[in-house]
């Protein structure tokens, strides 16, 4: 049952979750602005693997992080820009990850002869305009029919960013299915936000909005888009000739889960807050969060001070929301080592928690 407190406390279930769900599905891994030159690469920890993902000559190729010689890790760092070499005895592989470099070769007769035997472990990865995935096991969608019209999405979304202006990491003691469920739903607002996200609620969204509530089978994919105030927008509105165009506008709020742990927020398109939520542990996730500002056509000067007031605002907003969330979670994920009854999303406030759940138990059944 995937309302059952036990889901978000069992480690016998999250290592499950880590082999039969996360190992399967495209997984978000970055940006293409992460890895725009030969060489550039990244690391990160997708399905309890430790993943590198590296522009070779211009191609993105992925792998797992360990050299088939000794097993030693090839890059130690978050990111950076080395060739694809181990550093403990500098065998060095080429973008099929077959070692084409290997010092004292004559000592590794076997490797000499079908050095593709000695590969390392390559792993598909595919883009969505800057988003890219890497996907562990094969499977039967391309990443296109995985994200449905969530890849269009992100494409529209890639067109429109120009400059990090943010980079943020959040550390929750809390299950990752606690923390991406607070995500999907306001019902929270009142009561934790009270003084933040509940004030600028009631400024800047209509009180009479109908919430635009997307679900999209098979994946799990969801969205909401929440409708801007009039008024608020005739205000905004003064601003216009000066702030300028930007390439994705729109007159709401939208916050996307890409199925499992992926969210792009937005409000009216001059800015995106791409948020990854990684599992650590059955307790243990962290948030990695980078706000990006849109790319701007025919600002004035003035258009460019209003905007960078804006963006600052926005990042130490977005910090306080941050911290407000974490304690919610983390309270939740204790309630829930207690807990022995079922918990009780509401019908339509919470519709986006129950379909996350839904789409769970059917690419993770439980016994």
């Amino acid at each position: 049952m995937t309302n059952a407190p036990h889901i978000y406390c069992d480690p016998a279930i999250f290592a499950r979750e880590q082999a039969e769900l996360f190992a399967q599905q495209w997984l978000y891994a970055g940006l293409t602005h992460e890895l725009a030159t030969h060489n550039d690469f990244v690391r990160v920890n997708l399905a309890g693997r430790d993943v590198i993902i590296q522009n070779l000559h211009g191609d993105l190729h992925a792998f797992i992080n360990v050299c088939s010689h000794r097993h030693s890790i090839i890059h130690d760092t978050p990111c950076g820009n080395r060739p694809l070499t181990c550093p403990y005895h500098g065998w060095h592989y080429n973008a099929e990850g077959t070692p084409v470099g290997i010092p004292c070769k004559k000592a590794f007769p076997a490797v000499t002869a079908n050095p593709q035997a000695f590969n390392l472990q390559k792993l598909e990865v595919a883009k969505a305009g800057d988003f890219v995935f890497v996907r562990m096991n094969p499977g039967d969608s391309d990443l296109p029919t995985f994200l449905g019209d969530a890849y269009d999405f992100l494409t529209k979304v890639s067109a429109g960013l120009d400059q990090c202006i943010d980079t943020h990491e959040s550390h929750i003691q809390a299950n990752w299915k606690i923390v991406i469920e607070n995500s999907l739903e306001g019902y929270h607002v009142p009561l934790v936000h009270r003084s933040s996200l509940a004030k600028a609620t009631e400024i800047q969204f209509s009180q009479e909005n109908e919430d635009s509530l997307e679900f999209m089978p098979p994946t799990g994919h969801s969205s909401v888009n929440n409708k801007a105030n009039k008024k608020w927008l005739e205000r905004w509105s003064r601003y216009q000739n000066d702030i300028g165009q930007w390439p994705f506008m729109f007159e709401h709020y939208v916050h996307r889960l890409v199925f499992p742990n992926l969210t792009v927020t937005s409000f009216l398109g001059y800015s995106f807050h791409v948020q990854h939520f990684r599992p650590n542990g059955v307790d243990s996730t962290t948030v990695y969060s980078k706000i990006f500002s849109a790319k701007f056509d025919n600002q004035t000067p003035r258009g460019k001070i209003i905007m960078q007031s804006i963006m600052k605002e926005n990042i130490h907003f977005t910090h306080l929301i941050f911290q407000e969330d974490k304690l919610a979670c983390e309270r939740t994920q204790q309630g829930s080592a207690q807990a022995t009854r079922p918990s009780i999303p509401g019908e339509i406030i919470e519709q986006r928690v129950s379909d996350f759940r839904k789409t769970y138990a059917r690419l993770q059944p439980l016994e």
